[in-house]
């Protein structure tokens, strides 16, 4: 296509800016608001994929992890954090959207082209490192997927899963919109599977229903929860997935059609807006499950109180525990706890010291107070609910590990294009990132089998640096959204709706980092050194952050002073005009 051409199939805001002040020119002072066509069922059609693809960083194995340890450490409590964490990404995710149909660029092309490169570079090694933690949890997520139902050794299980991506860059080698909607549609029955897979187990666990109301609808928490709801909100809000989305949106032709009419723009927004809230009510439904489906089973008010028990050994850990069955937990690399003083248990011969007194879930069932995570969840559930829901858990983890992953090297790719204008082949950028996340996933996994090491940690911990990073997503695309030049006047929030999105987004930086402190505080026993090496990131962190929130008034200042010394550089030269006339 002739770069003319597809300019006008891909009218940026400043087009359009154009174009709505032509349509005011020609309709006197009246308001003239952009018009979108009346709903139609084969046009959604057409705008649907995007929003599934982009739903996908919200039922990776980081989030299944979270979820079930939520549901057997705090049982329904932390409902509430997961549906608001999801409305709040779903709004997000509609801002992204509309930035790439708006401005016909996505996130981190914008923010190449309008910060200064050592901020561009700063914020790009940010996103990267987010990117290679999503892998190393989906490359190790499959592995323990395929270890459960093959016996594979994780190691092993983690070279598949790297080596399959090129299968999916197969799929999709051409590039046209046919192989685009087939790896759309091989992911919404990814999907699938998984909501009929943990739809299976959450209705074989017979959860209560009157509870799963309660914790959506009722916020709380207690202290020894405070890094379950940091990993969860890290898990859900993940911050490559604004760049993700913005950038899928270019793959529908449909929305520039129209030349740089606003209309067609405005039918895309609705669309793809309508696509991203189905996408992630059905991921919010699937973290239900599982979250039920564990606090059911697994969740043991004993187990609960000894993480807030000073003298036992489970708050000395900085851990939480489940009630896990006997045959379950006795196979289990994790240590066993005893239910009355939180004390570890010697295990002999394969049996558990009589000392050691048993929990009980809240269905009276017995077991002992244990760790859980995706290793362990599935002969956990095994236990307790029948060996075909092993097979059940394993195939939904497996369909979640395979479909991040692909959408996790999608995300990898429009970053480094973006950020570093850097254009190379798919098959090289997928050797690049795969590599990048494949070496510590590995190192993990070879620890994880061999030496005892506990892979849970390292997902709680990138689920952490998530939601730390949230700030070099969320900035940016408040930013640019609220940029009219970018966006064009049409579409742009009004003053109150913007002041809103701010104050609600810097209200959701606060209690992050208000959890996240904690977290440190509790979990890690930081010496003086340790704390000195916190404070120099944490200064480094906290200038780049304070530069990209004030960046939108450097820039106006700056226009500004340019249009000043314009305007007087021009009043110089009439002077001067004058002076020779």
């Amino acid at each position: 296509m002739a770069a003319a051409e597809e300019e006008i199939l891909r009218p940026s805001g400043a087009t359009l800016s154009a174009s709505y002040s032509r349509l005011s020119e020609l309709h006197g002072d009246a308001v003239v608001t952009p018009q979108r066509p009346p709903f139609s069922w084969g046009k959604f059609w057409s705008f649907v994929g995007p929003g599934w693809l982009m739903s996908m960083a919200y039922l990776d194995p980081g989030n299944l992890e979270a979820d079930l340890q939520s549901g057997a450490y705090s049982r329904y409590e932390l409902l509430y954090v997961t549906f608001w964490s999801t409305a709040l990404g779903g709004l997000y995710q509609v801002l992204a959207a509309r930035l790439g149909s708006c401005t016909g660029r996505h996130l981190a092309e914008l923010c190449r082209a309008e910060y200064p490169r050592i901020v561009t570079y700063a914020v790009w090694i940010m996103m990267e490192l987010v990117i290679i933690g999503c892998d190393i949890q989906e490359v190790l997520g499959t592995a323990i997927a395929l270890q459960i139902l093959f016996g594979l050794p994780l190691w092993i299980g983690c070279l598949i899963t790297a080596l399959d991506t090129f299968t999916f860059l197969a799929i999709d080698r051409r590039g046209d919109n046919k192989s685009n909607r087939l790896l759309e549609t091989f992911f919404m029955g990814l999907i699938g599977i998984m909501c009929a897979c943990f739809f299976v187990d959450f209705t074989v666990s017979k959860p209560s229903g009157i509870e799963i109301t309660k914790g959506i609808a009722i916020p709380r928490i207690d202290n020894q929860n405070v890094m379950q709801a940091v990993g969860m909100l890290g898990s859900i809000i993940m911050p490559h997935n604004v760049y993700l989305h913005s950038a899928l949106v270019q793959s529908r032709s449909v929305l520039r059609r129209g030349g740089t009419g606003t209309g067609p723009v405005k039918e895309a927004n609705f669309y793809f807006g309508l696509e991203a809230v189905l996408a992630l009510f059905v991921s919010f439904l699937i973290n239900m499950f599982v979250i039920s489906a564990f606090a059911s089973t697994f969740y043991s008010q004993q187990c609960d109180a000894l993480g807030a028990d000073p003298l036992s050994d489970v708050y000395n850990a900085g851990i939480q525990t489940a009630c896990i069955p006997s045959a379950a937990a006795l196979v289990s690399d994790n240590s066993i706890y005893s239910a009355s003083t939180g004390l570890k248990c010697a295990v002999e011969n394969g049996a558990v010291a009589a000392s050691c007194v048993q929990c009980y879930t809240t269905k009276h069932s017995s077991g002992y107070c244990q760790q859980v995570g995706l290793k362990e969840a599935g002969e956990a559930v095994s236990s307790s609910l029948g060996h075909y829901a092993k097979t059940i858990w394993a195939v939904g983890l497996v369909a979640s590990g395979q479909a991040s992953t692909m959408t996790g090297t999608y995300a990898g790719q429009f970053v480094m294009e973006g950020f570093l204008d850097l254009r190379i082949a798919a098959w090289k950028r997928v050797a690049i990132t795969r590599t990048m996340a494949l070496g510590p996933a590995l190192v993990v996994a070879l620890l994880t089998e061999y030496d005892g090491f506990h892979s849970d940690i390292v997902s709680e911990m990138i689920n952490v640096m998530q939601s730390v990073q949230l700030p070099f997503a969320l900035v940016p695309l408040l930013t640019f959204t609220t940029n009219k030049r970018l966006m064009g006047q049409p579409f742009v929030y009004n003053r109150w709706i913007v002041l809103t999105l701010v104050v609600g987004t810097l209200a959701l930086f606060a209690v992050n980092y208000a959890l996240v402190f904690r977290t440190l505080q509790q979990s890690f026993d930081l010496s003086s050194k340790g704390w000195t090496l916190v404070g120099v990131v944490a200064t480094f962190y906290g200038a780049l952050v304070l530069y990209l929130i004030t960046f939108p008034f450097i820039s106006w200042y700056k226009s500004s002073r340019e249009t000043e010394v314009t305007l007087a550089n021009l009043q110089q030269q009439e002077a001067n005009e004058r002076m020779l006339a």
